[in-house]
């Protein structure tokens, strides 16, 4: 990753934190999921307290989404590929971790459909 990818994924960290302070106080993990196949693009994200997950609702975060999304279409398209699958992992003491996939973009679902809990499959 060269220094302006990780700048990128610094900003997406302190945007995704930020969330977790001022919406989600008390969550132990956050969970942002973007992904784009070269036609579509989305995310999701979730918190969760131990095992339990809470998604984030995007009509009450449109801003946050807005944002989140411009940013790792900035980072997808620095990394020269416009297919991609990503998960930001933030946890209640500022940690962050990134994790990218090429290939399988159905990789790391966050969902509660069909049985999900909300926490994707790392």
């Amino acid at each position: 990753m060269n220094e302006e990818q990780a700048s990128i994924v610094i900003e997406l960290a302190r945007e995704f934190m930020h969330l977790a302070q001022t919406a989600y106080p008390g969550s132990d993990k956050g969970y942002f999921r973007f992904s784009s196949d070269g036609s579509k693009m989305g995310s999701v994200a979730s918190f969760a307290v131990k095992t339990e997950a809470t998604l984030v609702d995007p009509f009450s975060h449109q801003s946050f989404f807005r944002i989140m999304n411009n940013k790792f279409e900035a980072l997808m398209l620095s990394l020269g590929n416009n297919r991609l699958t990503a998960v930001l992992i933030i946890d209640s003491e500022f940690n962050y971790d990134i994790k990218f996939e090429y290939v399988d973009l159905d990789r790391w679902a966050i969902t509660k459909l069909n049985g999900g809990s909300g926490i994707p499959q790392l």
